[in-house]
């Protein structure tokens, strides 16, 4: 950019005296006048009115153009002067000025249809208005009723939004008040002297100015054009907020800092359509960049909301705020956030906050369109994420993020913020950032407020980690910050290239960046002595699904575990071959007695004391039916030691009497032992135990339940009919008047110790039940 090029300051009058304007043919349809934007017409014209009436200066915002042909062809602006244009035309019609102004005002034309450049060809000849008395007829029934007002041009969206500016349309806000957002409306007390002041301001005085910039001279790509017009033909949220942007900040005035932001040459207008738009021309689909754009600063703008004012709200009363719901979207999706005002932004959008966007846009400008940063994520990281920290179009859908990926995104801003791309810091911070991220419980908003704390170091993330007056405020994921902490010393230590190390053992299996395991001792403090056999048996017994299969039959690494630790004797601790408890196990440090020693050892030898479910080779191999399945012990219930599978991790609450296994109840034994045929959706393969509460068997032709729960009046086991599928309670056609127990209605009876003791009374038992059926249906 020319940095000698200046930008003049003008009067829109003055401008149009001395060029011709023309709407090019690639622009978009007038659309400051169209439905659903009244309450920014009544703010701008009311502002406008206001500037009029008092004679105070009215700055606008920068108009971009080139010139071609002895015309101005508007890059950006094209809306603001449509609007001034309409302006001048119906005050001087007011002030029965029309008539001098015309030869000026038909310097401004649209090329964008011909019917729009015949519309306004048409307001510029003085004999169409002759007759137009404003107490008459309002300005828009006078225009659309006469004979030179073709009907087809009803259908022209740039001639329906100029007769809604001049108009104003019919609405009221949330206070019943009524919208004045039409030229009429906002004239409509004014009379003729007032006018001829008004149009003494606009014409003979500098009282609204904008100001001027021309494109040619500043080496810009030809197709910059392109780019700054692939927006559609209506106005966007993005060109919204930011005519509301820069209206804001030229309010600021008598502030240095903020008067800079407005630079022509440097300032954020200018960037803003210029060398910021190329960064989303890059990731634009079907030429359209604006909704992206809005995206990436709505979630700038989100991380600057929860950085400067956490500490001056509290976690909940923050989320509370309009401010952080509309920016965050609904549940997160803040893809479809439609633009409605500026006023949610103030509390975000300071002096500090447009800095620091400015810093990272123009650091990121600088990147190498070549350099996808994702590469640079740890490999862990680059198999699944879909992170992007410049949001893309998918299916005509703008690109989310995660809570954990707008911890990311704010990493990388900050990153920005602070330096250019350099490809060993990034990385470096990236590696730190993602580990943190990965590896902790905290809330959302607290890991931000950590990595925004780190973040002032992320040029050099190892030199703060290792530094020895390291002082971090916030507690959130402090267990792996701690690990980084290690890692960082070891790292800068660069033993034996620790770092390339490190980062291999990272990324193995599910480990995801967390591998304080293999350089904590037992009693979790560093230990770097036997880093090398954790890491190469780690590397033997885990892949990315948990347990190797190798060691996934007979259960054996899970078995071995379990003979070591003393938890499974606690009814909360749940197991299983899985990625995720292993995870759990590996990084909580109340196993690391337990996990060190496993990942020492060259061989697995199950304790001749250990518990019966633990010592069988089948029992957890064939009931772990899924990479994650968990199981989990409950000692006591109903009398007895039970091993329970469910979703929810609710002790005592067994949804399914298939989701149990009862360890240490004698009927195991007793059915397995006997010669009766068990239900096979009850049968645990190569062992002597079974599936659920209630069993199902199958004796001389009969079928039996024997009831897991008996309460005073339950029995044991019952005589059953099945049919299709479904078993029965067999009634007795001669029930007990009595009925003390199910003996008294169905056939059953309860198994005694004697039973227990000798199968054959048991069998004697199934017998006699069958005799006594037979018996019944004789009568």
């Amino acid at each position: 950019m020319n940095a000698n090029i200046t930008s003049q300051k003008i009067t829109f009058w003055n401008f149009l005296k001395k060029n011709s304007i023309e709407i090019p043919i690639i622009q978009r349809d007038y659309a400051q006048g169209r439905l659903g934007k009244e309450s920014l017409r009544k703010n701008f014209l009311t502002d406008i009115k206001n500037a009029l009436a008092s004679g105070t200066e009215m700055k606008l915002d920068f108009i971009y153009g080139s010139f071609e042909n002895g015309k101005l062809n508007p890059l950006d602006g094209q809306q603001r002067l449509t609007t001034l244009w309409l302006l001048h035309w119906y005050i001087s019609l007011c002030a029965g000025k029309l008539g001098n102004a015309c030869h000026i005002l038909r310097n401004f034309t649209y090329e964008t249809r011909i019917s729009s450049r015949e519309f306004c060809e048409s307001l510029c000849k003085p004999e169409n208005f002759a007759d137009y008395t404003p107490k008459d007829l309002d300005i828009v029934s006078f225009i659309t009723s006469r004979t030179w007002f073709y009907s087809a041009w009803k259908q022209d969206p740039t001639i329906q939004s100029m007769l809604r500016m001049l108009g104003g349309t019919d609405v009221s806000n949330k206070k019943g008040e009524d919208i004045v957002d039409g030229l009429e409306e906002l004239f409509q007390t004014t009379d003729k002297l007032e006018f001829d002041d008004y149009w003494t301001e606009l014409t003979e005085k500098e009282t609204i100015v904008f100001y001027h910039l021309p494109l040619n001279d500043f080496g810009l790509s030809d197709d910059l054009y392109i780019k700054m017009n692939a927006r559609g033909k209506q106005l966007t949220s993005f060109e919204n907020f930011k005519a509301d942007l820069e209206g804001y900040i030229r309010k600021q005035e008598g502030n240095k800092e903020w008067e800079k932001m407005l630079d022509a040459e440097s300032g954020i207008p200018i960037k803003m359509d210029t060398i910021w738009t190329d960064i989303f021309w890059r990731n634009n689909k079907e030429n359209k960049i604006d909704g992206i754009y809005f995206a990436f600063l709505n979630r700038f703008f989100f991380n600057e909301l929860i950085c400067q004012n956490f500490e001056k709200q509290e976690d909940d009363s923050l989320k509370a705020l309009p401010t952080y719901k509309y920016l965050y979207g609904e549940k997160g999706d803040d893809s479809t956030i439609e633009y409605d005002g500026f006023e949610k932004y103030q509390q975000c959008v300071n002096e500090k906050t447009l800095k620091s966007m400015m810093y990272t846009l123009d650091n990121y400008s600088k990147l190498n369109k070549d350099i996808d940063i994702n590469s640079y994520f740890p490999d862990w990281v680059k198999k699944e994420t879909k992170f992007q920290f410049i949001p893309k179009y998918e299916n005509n859908t703008i690109t989310t993020l995660t809570q954990n990926e707008r911890i990311i995104f704010l990493a990388i801003a900050r990153y920005f913020e602070k330096r250019e791309f350099d490809v060993v810091s990034f990385k470096q911070w990236m590696r730190v950032v993602w580990n943190i991220v990965e590896n902790n419980d905290a809330e959302m908003i607290g890991v931000m407020l950590l990595i925004n704390e780190l973040a002032e170091y992320s040029d050099d993330i190892y030199g703060f980690l290792v530094s020895k007056n390291l002082k971090i405020k916030s507690n959130a994921a402090k267990e792996q910050v701690n690990e980084e902490i290690v890692k960082a010393k070891k790292i800068v230590s660069d033993q034996e290239k620790w770092e390339e190390i490190i980062i291999k053992a990272e990324n193995e299996a599910f480990f995801n960046g967390a591998i304080r395991f293999l350089f904590n001792n037992e009693k979790s403090e560093p230990d770097w002595n036997e880093f090398d056999i954790k890491w190469n048996n780690a590397k033997l017994y885990f892949d990315e699904n948990g347990t190797k299969s190798g060691y996934r039959k007979d259960a054996i690494l899970l078995r071995y575990f379990l003979c070591l630790s003393s938890e499974p004797k606690d009814k909360d601790f749940w197991f299983g071959n899985g990625d995720n408890f292993w995870r759990d196990v590996l990084l909580d440090t109340q196993y690391a007695k337990s996990v060190a020693e496993l990942l020492k050892s060259e061989s697995f030898k199950i304790d001749k004391s250990a518990d019966i479910w633990i010592k069988d080779k089948k029992l957890l191999a064939n009931i772990f039916n899924d990479k994650n399945h968990l199981w989990h012990i409950l000692f006591g219930w109903r009398d007895y030691n039970v091993l329970t599978s469910y979703d929810k991790k609710i002790s005592g609450n067994i949804n399914s009497p298939r989701d149990v296994v009862v360890i240490d109840h004698p009927r195991n034994e007793l059915l397995y032992n006997t010669d009766v045929a068990i239900d096979n959706g009850h049968i645990i393969k190569n062992t002597k135990f079974l599936y659920g509460w209630d069993i199902y068997f199958e004796y001389n032709n009969n079928y039996f339940l024997w009831y897991g729960n008996p309460n005073e009046t339950d029995l044991d086991i019952y005589l059953m009919e099945k049919k299709k599928n479904y078993y029965y309670f067999i009634e007795r056609t001669n029930p007990t008047k009595n009925k003390h127990t199910d003996a008294d209605n169905y056939f059953c009876f309860k198994v005694t110790d004697e039973m227990y003791e000798d199968d054959k009374r048991f069998l004697k038992a199934l017998d006699k039940l069958i005799r006594e059926k037979k018996k019944d249906e004789k009568h």
